[in-house]
């Protein structure tokens, strides 16, 4: 029946299996697409394979051909395992065609590839370019769009090119555009690719272009094009379709394209001179046995229909793959607790990367969905969690709208990829009301205005100094926030002639707002007190010698030789070389000639402090200096253009002007600079690591990158480096303190955060809470947290392995037979917090920071806790007494809800009691306080009066992981109370610190007011807010 069909070249063998063998592959981003509604599958045109294509089909849907092969077996076919043994005979082409029908068959896929049983064939890409028409000269080849095209993605890597980027390739390849040289012969680029699918394959959304392997340069004749293959069969041979038992359906199936077509349809298509089509006879009458009708699996080897059901489940883990990454985008969360407000925004409180978490989710999901996924991933959060639309300004984060509505869907909420949201209480941080919205939205407003000499006269000296301001807040704002209670503003604005003036605002327009006034950020206000006449503004109200013609610096001696004078004035301009302003001074100045070698000018800041120095080359202009600031000639070399000037001290308690000054090479690596560092410090040994110093005066992210250039770590002249002690871990390990959590018998419980304050750590480095007296078996029996040492981990490790390695760190009383017998918190405030619940998981997925510290807690049995498994700790409240029995670990399914039925449920059968003769209440330990949990299931809002959901998730008990849940047996209790003495203790010790409290509390208040919301608050016994006293030419 095959003839001489086996006779072929056994040196030609594919590479391309399922299943336990090589797994699909697509040559496109996207993953092929599933079969349309027909369930029949198309081939591929590689480029004049259509006739190929239509005689696969043909043989395909011929059962009697179909089956006689797949009743092949290995020993007449052999096996793609023996392929490289020289004595075996593998019968190639035979078991590709296998292969290709079983494709046909079973794979979910629209159309198949045959590019396997083509190499079988020996078919290569020679052939390929032997069957190239024989161009005459080279203009012609410069000339067709098919070949450039096919060359530029040649030149590909992957051959995959986005299509715009393709029209830019080209533009730089011949010189002129796609749209200027060929749409008006062969249309727009992607039509033209379209048109030739037999070499070019776009992808779904038709945004990427390939180059399909054995793909032609000839494109096919209008015949091929027109080629198709028609078949007849009735539905009990077609997969899938079961329509009507006894009416035939006809197929057009045109390569990769399978469709239904009428009979009539069909008619027309064999008509005409351009007509082409193969002729196959075959019997008219078909009888097929009852186990084939609509069973595609019939007759396929075992290992075929293993290999496709492998297939089958890649294909669906590859498109549940890509519709996930093509529907998910990328939110920053900026969480609340990390941020505080002053100077008109919301500024961090810690690094950046502490208090903006990159958190990606599916935008097909609703705002509903997104609350809950954030609730989870903040398991410290406690209160009502609203998420609000932000946007980082040049003053800091500003709040504009609050997201509203849980079932609208994140597209439909026209929320974008990269959006920043701000996740808070809806009201206030850190105390402080946030106003909200676009109108208050905050500006930066450069200020202008004369400064005071010591003697209390006018100098002819601006002091420009940033201040933030709301943009609905009114113009005379600014009189406030200098304390003048009477002045004259002006505006700066630039005629037609380019030049800048300076325009007084009216007395009735300081009442306009800022937006009104049409003030933005960067916009400059100067500031006259009306009383003085020694300015150098002119009653008309304009400034005609405007800033940048005020033509002197002031140069201050801070050399250690005296002279006559202590400062100058020198005359310049904005295009004075910063050498020349230096000889005038050392002149002027009349000191030694030797300073003109070794001396350097550099700024002096608003507080007093030097900044970096100005290179010799450069002009007041470049080198951004304003005419009337003051500098210092002082010691020693400026920089080199190559060179960097930083300041560093030693310890993260920075005292502004106690910096150390040193100069380096752009080129040295963080390595070698902290070593010099070090050396002019004075500082041994080799355990130190450099940090930058944020905005703030704090230590802020560390260079771990240490054999980094510090331009490639853009450290710039001026920056500040904090020398801190400890070595950093080798990148993508983190270094982990790791503590033993040792209960004190049997009722060891977790300390409250009144154990926090009264307990101290021991010279062992265990920490201990203070014993205090209570009934026996009381909840807040003495507990411990022993320190065992710092684990060095990869990144990629999950947390089986950060047990198992924790388990060697130091011997315990504790015989722990596995890692399954621990249970992993992370620590705050020496307290545990967040449960660490899925072994398997690797550490980089929980976003433990550089600061994480991980408790671990011996077990009794083995633990293995589900995603939806919550751990609470139990007590039983001891009848007659205000005390508690030992607790006991419950571990609480919430798959079905966090219901306060279902919890009641759980805890009733730990107890073996019944329902309703328990209640429970959970406790809160920083208050002192229980709250009892209700079994009713409803609460009514006070915002909306509407009924909501029963989650105690969500307020008022937040219940999490660790929390502490009392019981009650009402069979022998029937009291409301479930206090006990250690509570009454612990509110008045609350209530005794928060009066000796209130008297600072309140002096701080009135110290410390902020302009911008009008709302006083805590002042800071180290004020950030003199780094901003800084003019920063540039926010970056």
């Amino acid at each position: 029946m095959f003839g001489d069909l086996f006779e072929e070249d056994y040196s030609s063998v594919s590479n391309y299996q399922y299943g336990n063998e090589k797994k699909l592959k697509t040559k496109v981003l996207e993953p092929p697409a599933p079969r349309e509604f027909t369930n029949l599958s198309g081939i591929r045109n590689q480029g004049g394979t259509c006739y190929l294509n239509s005689l696969l089909q043909t043989l395909h849907f011929t059962p009697e051909f179909r089956e006689a092969l797949f009743s092949l077996g290995p020993e007449e076919l052999g096996s793609f395992e023996d392929k490289d043994k020289p004595d075996a005979k593998v019968r190639i082409i035979p078991l590709q065609l296998q292969r290709m029908f079983a494709q046909l068959l079973l794979l979910d896929q629209d159309a198949a590839s045959t590019t396997d049983l083509t190499d079988s064939f020996g078919w290569t890409s020679d052939e390929e370019e032997k069957s190239k028409p024989d161009l005459q000269n080279k203009e012609e080849i410069d000339d067709d769009p098919l070949i450039i095209l096919k060359a530029i993605l040649l030149q590909e890597e992957s051959n995959l090119i986005p299509v715009d980027q393709l029209g830019q390739k080209l533009l730089k390849k011949i010189g002129i555009s796609w749209n200027k040289k060929y749409r008006k012969q062969y249309g727009p680029l992607r039509k033209f690719l379209q048109l030739h699918s037999q070499i070019f394959l776009l992808s779904s959304d038709e945004n990427t272009v390939s180059l399909l392997k054995n793909g032609s340069l000839q494109a096919e004749s209008d015949f091929q094009k027109k080629d198709q293959h028609l078949l007849q069969m009735h539905t009990s041979e077609s997969p899938g379709l079961n329509d009507r038992n006894s009416c035939p359906h006809w197929f057009d199936i045109n390569d990769s394209k399978v469709q239904p077509i009428k009979e009539k349809d069909i008619e027309q298509q064999f008509q005409g001179k351009e007509s082409a089509y193969m002729l196959f006879y075959r019997k008219s009458q078909l009888q097929r046995p009852p186990e084939a009708r609509a069973n595609p699996r019939y007759m396929v080897p075992g290992h075929l229909l293993n290999e496709m059901d492998a297939a089958n489940i890649e294909l669906q883990r590859k498109r549940a793959e890509c519709d996930s990454a093509n529907n998910s985008f990328e939110l920053h969360l900026h969480l609340g607790p990390h941020y505080h407000f002053f100077n008109g925004a919301l500024h961090p409180t810690v690094s950046q990367a502490e208090s903006m978490w990159d958190f990606t989710f599916d935008k097909r999901k609703t705002l509903g969905d997104l609350r809950q996924s954030i609730l989870q991933l903040l398991e410290f959060w406690e209160g009502d969690l609203v998420l609000s639309v932000a946007k980082l300004v040049p003053a800091g984060l500003h709040v504009y709208q609050m997201l509203d509505g849980d079932n609208l869907t994140l597209c439909e909420m026209e929320i974008e990829d990269g959006e920043d949201i701000f996740v808070w209480n809806g009201v206030e941080v850190g105390g402080i009301h946030i106003p909200t919205g676009s109108d208050c939205e905050p500006v930066l407003i450069n200020v202008l205005h004369l400064a005071a000499s010591s003697q209390g006269e006018k100098c002819q000296q601006l002091v420009e100094a940033p201040h933030v301001f709301p943009s609905n807040a009114e113009v005379r704002a600014v009189l406030t926030a200098l304390a003048m209670p009477v002045a004259v503003l002006f505006v700066s604005t630039t005629d037609s002639v380019g030049e800048e003036n300076w325009v007084a605002i009216p007395e009735e327009d300081l009442k306009k707002t800022f937006r009104e006034q049409g003030l933005g950020n960067g916009s400059s206000v100067l500031v006259q007190e009306s009383k003085d006449d020694k300015s150098l503004l002119l009653r008309q109200g304009k400034w005609f010698t405007g800033v940048s013609e005020t033509s002197w610096l002031q140069v201050q001696n801070l050399c250690e030789v005296e002279s006559e004078e202590k400062q100058v004035k020198i005359s310049a301009t904005v295009n004075t070389v910063v050498y020349e302003i230096r000889i005038k001074a050392i002149k002027e100045l009349k000191l030694m000639k030797e300073l003109a070698e070794n001396s350097c000018l550099r700024p002096i800041g608003r507080n007093g402090k030097l900044l970096c120095p100005v290179p010799d080359s450069y002009t007041v202009k470049e080198a951004e200096l304003k005419m009337g600031s003051s500098l210092g000639l002082c010691p020693g070399k400026a920089p080199t253009p190559s060179q960097l000037f930083l300041f560093f001290t030693v310890g993260s308690d920075v005292q502004p002007g106690t910096e150390m000054e040193i100069i380096v090479e752009e080129t040295v690596s963080a390595r070698d600079c902290l070593k010099l560092m070090l050396e002019k410090s004075g500082l041994p040994g080799d355990t130190w690591h450099l940090r930058k110093m944020d905005w703030c005066y704090e230590a802020g992210e560390p260079l771990c990158e240490e054999d980094a250039s510090l331009k490639e770590l853009t450290i710039r002249s001026g920056d500040t480096l904090l020398v801190i002690e400890g070595k950093l871990p080798l990148p993508g390990f983190l270094k982990v303190p790791i503590w033993w959590y040792q209960p004190e018998g049997p009722s060891g419980h977790w300390k409250s955060h009144q154990d926090q304050v009264d307990g101290t750590p021991s010279p062992s480095g265990v920490w201990t809470a203070t014993s205090t007296q209570g009934a026996p078996g009381d909840l807040y029996a003495e507990v411990s947290l022993r320190h065992v040492g710092d684990l060095e981990i990869s990144e990629e490790a999950t947390l089986l392995e950060l047990k198992s390695q924790a388990m060697t760190l130091s011997s315990s009383d504790f015989v722990i037979p596995s890692p399954a017998f621990l249970r992993a918190w992370t620590l705050e405030s020496k307290r545990p917090s967040r449960l660490l619940r899925t072994n398997l998981q690797q550490l980089k997925e929980y976003k433990l920071g550089r600061k994480t510290e991980i408790c671990l807690e011996p077990l009794q049995k083995e633990e293995n806790l589900g995603p939806h498994d919550v751990v609470l700790r139990t007590q039983m409240r001891i009848p007659g007494k205000r005390a508690y029995a030992p607790h006991v670990d419950l571990v609480w399914d919430t798959a079905c809800g966090w219901t306060a039925g279902s919890l009641r449920q759980r805890i009733a059968h730990l107890c073996s009691l019944p329902v309703e003769k328990i209640e429970i209440a959970k406790y809160f330990p920083e208050k002192f306080e229980w709250l009892p949990v209700s079994s009713w299931n409803q609460q009514i809002t006070k915002r909306k009066k509407k009924k909501k959901q029963d989650n105690l998730q969500g307020a008022p008990y937040y219940l999490k992981d660790g929390d502490t849940v009392g019981i009650k047996n009402l069979l022998v209790e029937d009291d409301e109370d479930f206090s006990t003495v250690r509570d009454d203790l612990g509110k008045e010790t609350q209530k005794q610190l928060a009066l000796g409290k209130q008297k600072s509390q309140e002096t701080l208040r009135v110290q410390s007011s902020d302009v911008f919301s009008g709302v006083k608050t805590p002042a800071r016994p180290r004020a950030p807010e003199a780094s901003l006293s800084i003019h920063v030419g540039s926010f970056r």
